[in-house]
């Protein structure tokens, strides 16, 4: 409606000085004094239009000049003028209500997101390309005891590996680094992200030390490792010491030798089959030292290009050959069914290695299977996720894990199995750790289990 009212008032005054201009034509070389009028009255007209002309664009001038310089304070008089003039005063005021509000909203917003950048426990640095720091919130000042960071060449002085990750480290990738700010060790935990802004890349950086985390968690392996070593080595010397003190009191008496009439055909026998139940736990000590040591004595990998269609047939036949062992176990036999997405997908590993880790999770599958079961599936997948990463899964439908036996899957030696060494899928964890990958499992209690391996 107000630009409606401002269209006709300019063809008001257009009119205007239309009509004063033929009546001074007309009045030309007739009457004077009429000629005059006009005249003057076409002056008076043109002045008027052009006096409220530069008057509106002035106060739009004005106000968009205001609005560029941030003022907000202006206000323009709404009982003054022309009807759209008072018409266009409201709505500029109008206008400049709400661009104050929206700037104090903004301005909130910068002080909410201010107070949680000075209050979190996680460093956040973000520079352009050319290594220019755009901002540093105050733990990255803390961490690295700085009190300015305008270029992260300064963080050189740190550690010339820690700027050497910030510049190589893309978009949604996590790593970590161990440096050193005087006397303290850090272990950070780097994710990286990229923004555009005004057409120019801003890496935005985490950087999160979780030093005391890994610090506890090792801590709490080391007390369940402790936990099982003391339950496994006690499980075997017990026994033996216990034995060992009654075949040796088949030969004393009262703290004497006994003489060699006294020994019996039964003690013959007792000791033979003592010392063959000593022997037998002998052996199993060995194992278990064994079974510690492969944990600590994995080959190096040698990594090659997998075609990963062609692998998983090859990971088919072997777990088939387990399968034919006869064992009970197998009798129904599980259907194995591979999906590879895209076709062609490759990774770059130890063949070798990664086929260890996924039999030994199909064969801890078909273990788990109950024996009536007849619909027993297990699925092995392989794609990418967003980040380009290969992942590599193997699902089956049993009968699932508890969450309490869930969070002692790799532990070394933890078992649930009453003949299994409890390495499998600690081994598993290391060969991952190996490349740079890890292996996570999902299981509920009757929903069956989900491993993966993520490189």
């Amino acid at each position: 409606m107000i630009y409606k009212r401002f269209y006709l008032i300019i063809i008001g005054y257009l009119a205007a000085i239309i009509l004063t201009t033929s009546a001074f034509a007309f009045s030309l070389g007739r009457d004077l004094s009429y000629t005059t009028l006009s005249l003057a009255l076409l002056i008076l007209i043109t002045i008027s239009f052009s006096i409220w002309l530069n008057r509106t664009n002035k106060k739009l001038a004005f106000f968009f000049s205001a609005v560029r310089n941030d003022e907000t304070s202006l206000f323009f008089p709404e009982g003054i003028g022309f009807a759209s003039e008072k018409k266009l005063n409201k709505s500029l005021n109008e206008l400049n209500e709400k661009l104050k509000n929206a700037k104090l909203n903004i301005e909130l917003q910068e002080k909410f997101y201010k107070s949680i950048m000075e209050k979190i426990r996680t460093g956040i640095i973000s520079f352009y390309s050319n290594g220019v720091v755009e901002f540093v919130n105050p733990e990255i000042k803390r961490m690295f005891n700085l009190d300015h960071i305008s270029h992260i060449d300064k963080l050189k002085n740190i550690d010339p590996k820690l700027v050497e990750l910030l510049e190589t480290i893309d978009a949604g990738e996590q790593k970590r680094i161990n440096i050193k700010v005087e006397h303290n060790l850090l272990s950070l935990a780097v994710y990286s992200q990229k923004i555009v802004m005004q057409g120019r890349e801003i890496k935005i950086v985490t950087l999160q030390d979780i030093k005391n985390e890994l610090d506890k968690h090792e801590m709490d392996s080391w007390q369940k490792l402790i936990k099982i070593l003391n339950h496994e080595i006690m499980n075997s010397v017990a026994p033996i010491t216990s034995l060992s003190s009654t075949l040796s009191g088949f030969y004393k008496s009262d703290g004497n030798e006994t003489g060699p009439e006294l020994i019996t055909g039964k003690i013959i026998s007792d000791t033979i089959r003592g010392l063959s139940i000593i022997e037998e736990h002998g052996k199993g000590l060995i194992k278990f030292v064994e079974s510690y040591r492969s944990l600590t004595q994995l080959p190096k990998p040698e990594f090659t290009r997998i075609n990963i269609e062609e692998f998983f047939e090859r990971i088919t036949i072997l777990a088939n050959s387990f399968l034919d062992s006869g064992s009970e176990k197998f009798q129904i036999r599980p259907a194995i069914k591979i999906n590879v997405t895209p076709s062609g997908l490759t990774l770059m590993a130890d063949d070798k290695l990664v086929a260890q880790v996924i039999i030994n999770v199909i064969r801890n599958s078909v273990e788990a299977f109950e024996l009536s079961m007849e619909d027993k599936i297990i699925e092995i997948n392989a794609s990418k996720d967003i980040d380009e990463r290969v992942i590599i899964t193997i699902g089956d439908n049993g009968p699932g894990m508890n969450a309490d036996v869930l969070e002692k899957i790799f532990i070394p030696f933890f078992t649930t199995k009453e003949s299994g060494s409890g390495i499998g899928l600690s081994l598993s964890k290391q060969i991952m750790r190996l490349h740079n990958g890890n292996i996570t499992c999902d299981s509920t209690a009757g929903r069956g289990t989900t491993v993966s391996l993520i490189f």
